[in-house]
């Protein structure tokens, strides 16, 4: 069967793997993503590709950022600030002689749950990826929205303090971006911050650790407030999380809890809640969903 070299580039690591023409992914590998320079990212991108250059028909791309998925243009590279008004497409095929089609990865995460996920039966959704920052995907009326400039779901650029609306550390992918909660966890339990990880921080709460569970709450809270915006802007009948920390249960419950205790309070209580999920690809979403790109790119079959 036709296989395809699938990559999920992030702030902190690229995740990789072959993935064949029905979306199923063989084993995952992970290379630390490098963010000193353009040259050495794409280098680095150039050594995975010669690992499987004899067994793959193309390369399918999630990375951040505002990506033309049509023509591979990036406008910025999210938290890989090298990347700024390039074509990604172009520089990555002159090392990597092979069909590339890159996505943005919260529209690739919103397009793998479209195909092969928790999307497949409704119109309207949004899906949250929780990371370094927060990505983010739109489907309406059974499409995922893309944008007039291809910047719908850039959701870590909202603003959440009117009063503070040019500093970066209100924005929304600071608040809720995995960097936020662990340094919050570092000063309340004095732990070094780069021991810190979503492994640890959800084995202390399991625990029952109420430092790390208060901190969670607070965390929580926050996202729930800015799904009831999402609720009052897009009316989506569920709204998705995803993520690596998205694999602990306990998240998801007190997502879940939070985004209640906001629609019950006075004047929210107007609106219907949507269905918060797991998404069901979870981490593998934003690869299932760059290759659903690349086939629509290139007109194959599904």
């Amino acid at each position: 069967m036709t296989q395809y070299l699938g990559m999920d580039i992030g702030g902190t690591e690229i995740k990789y793997g072959l993935i064949n023409h029905d979306g199923e992914i063989s084993e995952t590998q992970r290379k630390k993503t490098p963010m000193d320079s353009l040259d050495h990212f794409i280098e680095a991108i150039g050594d995975i590709y010669d690992a499987f250059a004899d067994e793959i028909e193309g390369m399918a791309i999630s990375m951040p950022g505002i990506i033309h998925s049509k023509t591979g243009y990036a406008v910025h590279g999210g938290t890989l600030e090298y990347i700024k008004n390039m074509n990604m497409v172009e520089l990555l095929e002159s090392r990597c002689p092979t069909t590339i089609h890159i996505e943005n990865d919260g529209k690739a995460a919103a397009l793998g749950e479209l195909w092969k996920g928790h999307f497949q039966e409704i119109q309207n959704g949004v899906i949250l990826v929780l990371g370094t920052g927060i990505g983010g995907g739109i489907l309406i009326n059974g499409q995922v929205l893309k944008g007039t400039h291809h910047s719908a779901g850039e959701f870590s650029f909202i603003k959440t303090n009117v009063d503070k609306s040019d500093d970066q550390d209100y924005m929304f992918g600071f608040q809720n971006g995995l960097r936020k909660l662990f340094k919050t966890v570092s000063k309340r339990k004095d732990i070094p911050l780069e021991e810190i990880d979503g492994h640890l921080v959800f084995q202390l709460a399991e625990e029952g650790d109420p430092v790390i569970l208060e901190c969670l709450n607070a965390y929580c809270r926050t996202l729930a407030v800015q799904i009831f915006n999402f609720q009052t802007i897009l009316d989506p009948e569920k709204i998705l999380i995803s993520g690596g920390i998205s694999k602990a249960p306990l998240l998801i419950e007190l997502i879940k809890k939070n985004v209640a205790e906001v629609f019950q309070e006075k004047n929210t209580e107007l609106f219907y809640a949507p269905i918060i999920e797991k998404s069901k690809n979870g981490n593998r979403a934003n690869i299932i969903g760059a290759l659903y790109n690349y086939k629509l790119n290139e007109g194959l079959s599904f």
